[in-house]
């Protein structure tokens, strides 16, 4: 529940920031990933988190990143972030995979050791900060 915590934090900062971007939480575990995908398209900017496991990203999101890699975006930002018990390289495979896929990465990024609290959670305003300037919104 780390990273979901962290990724409906950064939802909260866009609103805060942001009230006219519109903003969603997906989760590729959850949702369809056409779905997901169709949201992508429409998207500026996004944000993919997702703990490490293994030393790289859970597999339902390194899967997903590979079908959006498919695709070859340009023009759009991304951000990542993520949770991690040891060692903490999920955040390094999501930035490659997502370059990869022809984002423009922003090299602000959210990593929590374990489950964030109140406090590490209030910082994640200034990745949000950087991603909306990055992607003009």
């Amino acid at each position: 529940g780390a990273t979901r915590k962290i990724a409906h934090k950064i939802a909260d900062d866009i609103r805060e920031l942001s009230p006219s971007t519109r903003t969603k939480v997906l989760s590729v575990a959850d949702a369809d990933r056409n779905d997901i995908m169709t949201e992508v398209f429409r998207s500026k900017a996004i944000a993919v988190g997702s703990p490490t496991v293994g030393k790289s990203a859970i597999n339902t999101v390194s899967g997903w990143l590979h079908f959006l890699q498919e695709l070859k975006f340009k023009g759009k930002v991304a951000g990542v972030f993520g949770s991690y018990g040891r060692s903490g390289e999920g955040n390094k495979v999501l930035r490659e995979e997502l370059t990869k896929a022809g984002f423009k990465v922003i090299d602000e990024e959210i990593k929590a050791a374990w489950m964030p609290d109140d406090e590490f959670l209030a910082n994640t305003v200034d990745f949000t900060k950087i991603g909306l300037d990055e992607a003009s919104l």
